[in-house]
């Protein structure tokens, strides 16, 4: 069991932050935060992901697919699957990676 502290506050920082939380053997845990209306450019991941809200405002866009983030919104994404978010103008999101 490993107990992970997330940042619920967005402070000042750099315009994109990635905060490692957990590196497991099959899951890898990261706080992404962006600011000033930083985007974090369309991707993808070669393994399921889901991207959970934590704080602030953005927009989520999966291949033209818009959700806003807000409180309460988890995204589960498959593998391969293009996505791109946008601060608006700070936003904090968890997001999980599950390897194979």
């Amino acid at each position: 069991m490993k107990i992970l502290n997330l940042i619920t506050e967005i402070k000042e920082g750099k315009d994109k932050d990635v905060d490692l939380l957990h590196d497991g053997s099959r899951q890898k845990i990261m706080q992404i935060t962006l600011r000033n209306g930083a985007v974090l450019s369309s991707h993808q991941a070669p393994e399921p992901i889901t991207i959970q809200y934590i704080s602030g405002k953005g927009i989520l866009n999966v291949a033209g697919i818009l959700t806003d983030l807000r409180p309460g919104v988890l995204v589960a994404l498959d593998a391969n699957e293009i996505h791109e978010i946008v601060a608006q103008p700070n936003v904090s999101v968890l997001l999980s990676r599950f390897l194979v």
